[in-house]
């Protein structure tokens, strides 16, 4: 009994993550600035995929968790409910394989015939040996100068034609792990890595 409804928990705490995501398509933070011009970068006509600017535009390769957990799993068991479930879902390495420099990289979600609402950026934390995306931190309605407690990034987003978004985070990016999420439902994420000063590389990391 108690397996399933664990396991079933888990389900909750990703469709809660998914319904925050799509939330937050279509709002901007109290207190941010408002939304730029409207992306007129050129992006590639025959390339279908997820691709960041850098000095030429990098395919960003896809990544599934190795792990899906629950924080704090047992107390939604022993509360019936009460206390949602904050899902979490692990990545396997400290860093993805692409890296780039700081700043506002453009992102293309190029020629997908649909997506459910907007792509979104996220946060990713360093563990021992993993990257983790954490569900319980991707929440809207947080000022842009809070951002270190909210690991949804604002970012502005264009649509130059009906198949291709392009996304761009309203403040520069520090060194760090993110990742764009299409809001999948198996976690699937496109991460990329922001090194150090001194260990900046376009190249893919070799693992």
């Amino acid at each position: 009994m108690k397996c399933r409804a664990a396991c079933a928990l888990v389900g909750l705490g990703f469709f809660s993550t998914l319904s925050v995501l799509t939330l937050a398509q279509n709002k901007t933070a109290p207190g941010a600035p408002s939304a730029p011009p409207a992306l007129t970068v050129d992006y590639p006509s025959d390339r279908v995929g997820i691709l960041i600017l850098a000095a030429d535009w990098i395919s960003i390769p896809s990544e599934m968790p190795t792990k899906n957990r629950l924080k704090h799993a047992l107390a939604p068991v022993l509360t019936y409910g009460a206390v949602p479930a904050v899902f979490v879902a692990d990545y396997e390495g400290l860093h993805a394989q692409v890296h780039i420099e700081p700043g506002r990289p453009v992102i293309c979600v190029c020629h997908f015939i649909s997506l459910p609402g907007n792509p979104a950026l996220v946060r990713l934390h360093v563990k021992k040996d993993f990257r983790e995306l954490d569900g319980g931190k991707i929440r809207i309605g947080t000022k842009i100068e809070e951002a270190e407690k909210n690991d949804l990034i604002p970012v502005a987003v264009s649509r130059p034609e009906d198949t291709v978004w392009l996304v761009q985070p309203q403040e520069s990016l520090p060194a760090g792990e993110y990742a764009v999420m299409l809001g999948t439902q198996n976690v699937s994420i496109f991460p990329f890595t922001i090194p150090d000063a001194g260990n900046t590389s376009t190249a893919p990391a070799k693992h």
